[in-house]
C-alpha cells in the first residue's frame, strides 16, 4: 500500500535536516566501524545514482554541451558551455543526492558513482550525444546497471590497496557493452558437445575470480563487509531496482567473493521502465497489453519483490502524474523496510528535472521547486537509514541552495495537505484536488502569474492542451448516456476533424459507443460540481503543480541539442523537399546567421536581433511548434497514437500501475486500492505518534544529544534537565 503523503513541509530546511539524536548514533557508529584497525580492516561503502530520462548533473547543472557527431571524425563537434547561475539550473533530485555522498574518501573505502540519464551522454559506455532511442525506449540502460555492478568491482579493489583499477574507464565501457551483446545468446560448448546459454552468473565469474585473486594477493587491509547504497529517478530509478537484482544474483549466502554484502538503502523517485514497447501502445492498438508493457529485457525484474540483501528504502510516487508513457512501476518487498509514498505533483515534481521558471512554475529560486520537498524527505530518510550522505551543514554552500525549501512553497505545501485530510495514501483524493483546480482553470488558465510568466512556447503548450482538455469532457459528456451499444441508423458523435480538439483516446471511444469507466464517471462529476478550493491550495497548484501532459511532446524537439539536430536536418534538404515547419526553421536560422554577420561587422542590432544574437550565443533560436505543425513532425507510428504534438491519453485517464495481471484486458494487482474513495476509508490513517518506532540508543551525552533530537541549545537542555 503507498502510504500517506506527510503533512510537514521541511521548512526550514537546516531545521528539518538537522541530525537526530538516533542519526548521531548511527552516524557514530558507521565511523567507529570504519576506523577500528585501520588500514588494517575498511568496510566498502559504494552509492550508485542512476539519473532519469533525459536527466544529465553536466549539462543541467555545469551548462556542459554536446556538439553533432562529426561524420569524418565520429566524434561529436565542440560546442561552448553555457553559463547557468544557481537560479538556472534544472539537475535533478538523483544528481543532488549525488553531491551529498563524501567523494574524497576512498582511501577509507567511500566510492560515490553518476550514471547520466538513458537518452544523454554517457561517454564511459559509448555514448557521446543525445540520443531518441535512448529517450524513447530506454536503450543503453542495461549497459548502465552493468557499468554500475564493474565499478563495484572497482571500488572493492581500490579499497583493498590496488594501486590501479581492476578496469579503467575504458574497460568498463567496452565490458557493460559486451555483457549486452552476449548474455542470453546462445554458445557452443565445445567440450561438452552441448549448446550453452550465457548467464549473468556465467558472465560474471571471471570477473569475480580476477578481483578475488587480485585480493587474495593483498592480504591487508581487510575488507569486513560490503554496503551498497542506490538512488534512482525515472527509468534511472527502474535502473536502480534492477541493479539490486543483478547484484543479489550475484551473491552466494549473502556473500560476495566471501564478504558479507547488503543494500542498506535503495532510494527511487516515481519509477518508470517503459522499455521497448510502452505501455501506451498496448492500450491503444491491438496487440495485448500483456506484449507491450514497457517491461521488456532487464526490466523484468521490477516485477519481482526486492531480493532480500536490501534492507530499506524509500519510492515516492507522484500523485499527479497521467501520461500514458509512464506508467508506475511500484515495488514489493517481503523485508517491511520498504515503504511507498504519495507526493504531490507530476513526474518531475517529484525526481526534479525542471528548472526554476520553467512552465511559469516555481519561479525566482530552486527553493519554489515543488521537488525541493521529496528531495528533503529522501535525504533525511537515507541518513536515517545509515547512508553517510554528509550532513546538511557540512555541505558546499552552492550544494545547499539545491536543499532549500521556500517559505511560500512551505505555506502552499501545509494548505494542500490540510485539505487532503486524513487522506493522503488515497490517489483518489490526490486526483479529486487536481481535478477540482482544473475545473476552476478552464476559462481562467492564461489569467494566472504562473501562465503570464510562461515563455512563448509554454504558453502554446498549455493553451493547447487546456483547449483538449474542454474537447474531452465534451467527449464524456456525450458518453455518458451510452451503454455500449449502437443503435440502428445512430450516427456517430464526431467527425475526424475533431481529432484536432479530442484526444485520441476520448475520440475514439466516443466514435465506439463506449460506456464511462468508473474513473471517467467519478472525474466528470467532479468536473460537473465544480467545487472551489480554497485559495491557498488553488495557489499550490497555480505557482508549483507543472503540467506533464502540456509539455511531453511526442514529436518536435524538446531539447536544445534536438533544436540543433532540426535545424541542421532542415538546412541539409532541398528548398523543394521542406516541409512547411522546415521552412519556419531554415529562415529563422537564416535570420540569425545574418544577425550573426550584422554583428561582426560592427553594425547597430535592433532590440529584437539584440535578442536574437544572445540568445544564439548558448542555444539554439527555434520556431513555437504548434498542433497544426504537427503533420511535419510526427512518425507513422506517432500517427497511431495521437493527432497532436502530445499522447493522445489527455486528463482524464488515469495513469497505469505496474505490476498488473489479465492478458487482453489488464489490471494492477492493487487496482481497488488505487480507486478506493475516501468514503470508503473505515478507520482514520494512523498518526505519526501512533506509528512512531522507539529504538535504544547509546549515549556519552545524554543531555547534549537530547538537545540535538529537540533542536534545543545545549545549555538551555542543561538548565531545564538540572531545574
Amino acid at each position: 500500500m503507498i502510504e500517506a503523503t506527510p503533512s510537514k513541509a521541511p521548512y526550514p530546511v537546516d531545521a528539518f535536516l538537522k541530525p537526530s539524536a538516533k542519526e548521531c548514533s548511527t552516524i557514530a557508529m558507521e565511523a567507529c566501524r570504519v576506523t577500528v584497525d585501520l588500514p588494517c580492516n575498511i568496510p566498502v561503502r559504494v552509492a550508485l545514482f542512476f539519473d532519469g530520462t533525459n536527466n544529465n548533473l553536466y549539462r543541467d547543472k555545469d551548462g556542459t554541451r554536446v556538439g553533432l557527431i562529426n561524420p569524418d571524425t565520429k566524434e561529436p563537434a565542440s560546442v561552448d558551455p553555457v553559463q547557468l547561475k544557481p537560479e538556472e539550473a534544472s539537475h535533478s533530485n538523483v544528481a543532488r543526492l549525488f553531491s551529498t555522498f563524501p567523494g574524497d574518501k576512498r582511501t577509507q573505502g567511500y566510492f560515490p558513482y553518476y550514471i547520466a540519464g538513458v537518452g544523454t551522454p554517457f561517454a564511459e559506455i559509448g555514448e557521446l550525444t543525445e540520443t531518441d532511442d535512448g529517450k524513447a525506449f530506454a536503450k543503453g540502460g542495461q549497459a548502465r546497471i552493468v557499468w554500475g555492478l564493474l565499478q563495484v568491482l572497482n571500488a572493492i579493489n581500490g579499497t583493498s590497496g590496488g594501486s590501479k583499477p581492476l578496469y579503467d574507464d575504458t574497460e568498463v565501457g567496452k565490458l557493460a557493452q559486451s555483457y549486452v551483446n552476449n548474455v542470453g545468446r546462445v554458445e557452443r560448448d565445445v567440450e561438452n558437445r552441448q549448446n550453452v546459454r550465457v548467464t549473468h552468473r556465467a558472465w560474471f565469474k571471471p570477473h569475480l575470480e580476477k578481483l578475488k585473486a587480485e585480493l587474495a594477493s593483498r592480504p591487508k587491509p581487510i575488507i569486513p563487509s560490503i554496503t551498497i547504497s542506490v538512488f534512482g529517478f525515472s527509468r534511472g530509478a527502474a535502473e536502480a531496482a534492477a541493479f539490486c537484482h543483478f547484484f543479489a544474483e550475484l551473491l552466494d549466502g549473502g556473500e560476495l567473493i566471501g564478504i558479507p554484502s547488503s543494500i542498506d538503502f535503495l532510494g527511487v523517485f516515481d519509477i518508470v521502465a517503459t522499455v521497448g514497447m510502452s505501455d501506451s501502445a498496448g492500450r491503444t492498438t491491438i496487440i495485448p497489453r500483456a506484449f507491450f508493457d514497457g517491461h521488456w529485457a532487464w526490466a523484468g525484474r521490477l516485477l519481482r519483490p526486492l531480493p532480500s540483501c536490501v534492507k530499506a528504502g524509500r519510492h515516492y510516487v507522484a500523485a499527479h502524474e497521467q501520461r500514458m508513457n509512464f506508467p508506475l512501476t511500484q515495488i514489493r518487498s517481503e523485508s517491511g523496510g520498504f515503504i511507498e509514498v504519495f507526493f504531490p505533483g507530476v513526474h518531475s515534481d517529484v525526481g526534479g528535472g525542471y528548472a526554476p521558471g520553467e512552465y511559469g512554475k516555481g519561479r525566482g529560486a530552486q527553493s519554489a521547486m515543488l521537488s525541493q520537498i521529496p528531495l528533503a524527505y529522501m535525504y533525511q530518510a537515507a541518513r536515517e537509514a545509515g547512508v553517510p550522505l554528509k550532513p546538511f551543514s557540512e555541505l558546499e554552500e552552492r550544494d545547499q541552495l539545491d536543499f532549500l525549501v521556500g517559505e511560500e512553497l512551505a505555506s502552499a505545501w501545509t494548505a494542500y495537505t490540510k485539505e487532503l485530510g486524513r487522506h493522503g495514501s488515497f490517489l483518489t483524493k490526490h486526483m479529486e484536488l487536481y481535478y477540482r483546480w482544473r475545473a476552476a482553470r478552464l476559462t481562467s488558465l492564461e489569467n494566472t502569474d504562473s501562465f503570464k510568466a510562461s515563455s512563448p512556447q509554454a504558453q502554446e503548450d498549455m493553451r493547447s492542451s487546456n483547449n483538449m482538455l474542454r474537447g474531452d469532457l465534451e467527449a464524456l459528456t456525450v458518453r455518458k448516456p451510452m451503454t455500449g451499444r449502437r443503435d440502428d441508423g445512430q450516427d456517430q458523435p464526431f467527425r475526424p476533424s475533431d481529432l484536432s480538439r479530442i484526444n485520441h483516446w476520448q475520440y475514439y471511444r466516443a466514435q465506439n459507443f463506449q460506456p464511462l469507466d468508473k474513473w471517467e464517471k467519478w472525474a466528470l462529476d467532479i468536473f460537473e460540481k465544480h467545487e472551489p478550493l480554497p485559495a491557498e491550495v488553488a495557489r499550490f497548484f497555480d505557482d508549483y503543480v507543472h503540467d506533464s501532459l502540456a509539455g511531453f511532446y511526442l514529436a518536435g524537439a524538446v531539447t536544445e541539442f534536438d533544436k540543433r539536430v532540426a535545424v541542421e536536418k532542415a538546412r541539409a534538404k532541398r528548398a523543394s523537399r521542406r516541409s512547411d515547419f522546415d521552412k519556419k526553421v531554415v529562415a529563422l536560422s537564416d535570420k540569425v546567421l545574418a544577425v550573426q554577420q550584422k554583428q561582426k561587422d560592427n553594425l547597430p542590432l535592433t532590440k529584437e536581433e539584440q535578442a536574437l544574437f544572445d540568445e544564439a550565443k548558448t542555444g539554439t533560436p527555434f520556431p513555437i511548434m504548434t498542433d497544426s505543425d504537427t503533420a511535419d513532425m510526427r512518425s507513422v507510428l506517432i500517427k497511431t497514437q495521437t493527432d497532436t504534438r502530445r499522447e493522445g491519453g489527455g486528463y482524464l485517464l488515469r495513469r497505469s500501475f505496474y505490476p498488473q495481471e489479465g492478458f487482453f484486458i489488464r489490471e494492477s494487482i492493487n487496482e481497488d486500492e488505487l480507486e478506493r474513495a475516501p468514503t470508503e476509508l473505515a478507520l482514520p490513517d494512523k498518526t505519526a505518534a501512533d506509528t512512531v518506532t522507539y529504538e535504544f540508543i547509546w549515549s556519552d551525552n545524554l543531555i547534549g544529544d537530547l538537545a540535538i533530537n529537540t533542536g534545543e541549545p545545549i545549555f538551555g537542555a542543561e538548565e531545564r534537565m538540572l531545574a
